[in-house]
């Protein structure tokens, strides 16, 4: 097939000039040959995986799954996941028509699955949340929840029920739901002063009630007037310690990050791979062995201080928030570097409008000794800091990562928490670790 040759001939020159070959063989093929994807064989298991956040990480823990139970896999491992990118993914395992795996595992765009689905049909359709993600594309999340009913060209969904935006889905599609979730635990909040996706019930419209919130508007939720709540979860975490997760009060994973997002990654990794029919000890055994990827979450000591890196999604509230939850459970003395480079590589735009809904005032009174501000929009994080209660004196502004390590041994104390988007995680960790 004239497309595949044509793609796998710019993947091979795009590789021997280091050139990043994501999309751009994708793009080519599907210009020149518009029915391309319309045209391959697919494998018999083809599960996709979508949402706000977490899309990356839960379709790396899949494909490592099967991968280490002798399976091949084609998957979007360089995060590239819009109609190019999943293309070019696809010509990496395509023979003539003919895609050579044994599945795929692919990490699609909300926005961009009503596409992916118009040629491709999975087995399953994984979603793990649906948030204020990117507000100059995305609108709101009534808008993206419309854009993924779309695409539900699936004979199963697998959902996170701790997000009422999901439960919603039971009254757009007739197919099979699987439901996972995390029961109450260290994490969780009767009470959290935090923006809200959604208060109302979707049928009603009376305001839900929570008996506890994980973050956000995900936890336990049910309306006071009609049948609309949490309901009854097919795969639950009900057991967080030492880094071992319980799941169904007997299967148990020891995990090297414990914060909130990895343990909805790890449990709609575990729903996704008990749907398919995969045994426990295949699932357990290969989760046991695999590591947070360290661009995602990285721990290292310096001079008896703990370094703990977060990389945080920009445009995203709930991802900042989150981890400023993850942050709240220490109690010690600690500094927090916050820094971006770019708001979006994908579009041309300038908006912080997301800085204002991140509750940097649930860190008021947790011991921060410094805030560090760094990158080119240091001003306007710093403008939010102080607006959540902060001393001008306890903020530093930095222009980049430059001289970071200095500044951290010479005029902060504690424990270091970065959270940082993925542009300055490399960069943070070279010049604190002094370029090693």
């Amino acid at each position: 097939m004239l497309g595949t040759v044509l793609g796998k001939t710019i993947i091979f020159v795009e590789n021997i000039f280091k050139f990043n070959a994501s999309s751009f063989p994708g793009r080519v093929v599907l210009k020149l040959f518009p029915n391309y994807l319309k045209k391959l064989k697919y494998p018999k298991l083809v599960i996709m995986v979508t949402g706000s956040s977490g899309k990356g990480s839960t379709t790396k823990y899949i494909a490592d799954i099967l991968k280490k139970n002798n399976m091949t896999v084609g998957h979007n491992v360089y995060g590239s996941n819009l109609l190019d990118g999943i293309t070019t993914a696809i010509i990496r395992v395509t023979k003539g028509k003919t895609v050579k795996a044994d599945a795929l595992v692919l990490e699609v765009d909300e926005r961009y699955l009503k596409f992916v689905s118009k040629y491709i049909k999975a087995n399953i359709i994984a979603i793990n949340n649906i948030t204020r993600d990117q507000p100059p594309r995305q609108g709101n999340y009534e808008e993206v929840f419309g854009e993924i009913c779309k695409g539900l060209n699936t004979d199963t969904l697998v959902l996170n029920a701790d997000d009422p935006l999901l439960k919603r889905f039971e009254d757009v599609f007739d197919g099979k739901i699987v439901y996972y979730g995390i029961d109450k635990n260290e994490y969780s909040f009767k009470e959290l002063d935090d923006i809200k996706n959604t208060a109302y019930c979707p049928k009603c419209h009376t305001k839900l009630v929570y008996d506890y919130y994980h973050y956000s508007s995900v936890g336990d939720f049910e309306c006071p007037k009609c049948d609309f709540d949490r309901g009854k979860i097919n795969y639950e975490i009900d057991s967080i310690k030492d880094n071992v997760v319980t799941i169904n009060n007997d299967v148990k994973i020891t995990i090297d990050n414990d914060t909130l997002f990895n343990l909805y990654n790890i449990v709609s990794t575990y729903a996704v791979c008990k749907t398919i029919n995969m045994s426990d000890e295949k699932i357990v055994n290969a989760l046991n062995h695999d590591k947070t990827m360290k661009k995602l979450f990285n721990e290292y000591t310096i001079n008896n201080r703990k370094y703990t890196i977060l990389n945080c999604k920009a445009e995203n509230n709930a991802t900042y928030n989150l981890n400023l939850l993850h942050v709240l459970k220490d109690k010690d003395k600690k500094t927090l570097v916050i820094g971006l480079r770019e708001i979006s590589r994908r579009y041309n735009h300038f908006d912080l409008s997301w800085l204002w809904d991140i509750n940097f005032e649930i860190l008021k009174d947790n011991n921060i000794d410094k805030i560090i501000c760094a990158g080119p929009y240091r001003y306007d994080i710093a403008v939010r800091v102080k607006y959540a209660g902060f001393d001008e004196k306890d903020i530093i502004i930095m222009e980049n990562t430059n001289g970071m390590k200095e500044i951290i041994e010479n005029q902060t104390s504690g424990n270091i928490y970065g959270i940082l988007n993925f542009d300055y995680v490399e960069p943070f960790i070279k010049e604190t670790k002094g370029g090693k």
